[in-house]
């Protein structure tokens, strides 16, 4: 059961012809919701990175009004290398 009837398609795919570092988040994100988590990694590697990102971001802003810590500028860069990461496994490996 498909729970996204459209999806948007990738800017950065259709100009350049290759995957963008987001690509495969839409379909990632519509099978887990789905309950298929295998392939929802598969799709998408860092999804759970992301969420991770997501609710620490929240929480820290709530904290102390601002999401310029060290915690989240750790976080962030390890979440850059996470997404070069799959840009690389989406265009080369997959």
């Amino acid at each position: 059961v498909a729970f996204f009837s459209y999806m948007l398609p990738c800017i950065y795919h259709k100009l350049f012809g290759i995957s963008c570092p987001l690509c495969g988040f839409q379909r990632s994100l519509e099978a887990l919701v789905c309950g298929e988590i295998k392939k929802s990694v598969y799709l998408f590697p860092p999804i759970f990175y992301v969420f991770f990102m997501v609710i620490i971001s929240v929480i820290t802003y709530y904290k102390h009004k601002t999401l310029n810590t060290k915690a989240m500028k750790i976080s962030s860069f390890i979440l850059l290398i996470l997404l070069a990461l799959n840009c690389i496994y989406q265009n080369f490996v997959v």
